[in-house]
């Protein structure tokens, strides 16, 4: 939910992010006459933008985590393997 609109700030008081309460955004100079209602639209889709870049981050760096602990594992296989096969 967007609440009050205001000549050069806009509160944005449901984030939907679990960290972050309320947002405040403000206007740009030349964007300050605009219709009120177009800029609690325009904040509302910033604001949950910024959420999903949150999101898909958080996703990123979790698969990145994943994948060298696998790259990790399949690298010490293939040293056992490698040493089995030159010891004997």
């Amino acid at each position: 939910m967007v609440r009050g609109v205001h000549k050069k700030i806009i509160e944005v008081a449901d984030t939907q992010n679990e960290f972050f309460e309320r947002a405040i955004l403000i206007v740009k100079e030349g964007f300050r006459d605009e219709d009120p209602e177009r800029l609690r639209q325009k904040a509302g889709d910033y604001v949950s933008h910024m959420g999903n870049v949150a999101l898909a981050r958080r996703k990123k760096a979790r698969f990145l985590r994943n994948a060298g602990k696998v790259l990790v594992g399949v690298m010490a296989g293939v040293a056992l393997v490698l040493l089995a096969l030159f010891w004997i």
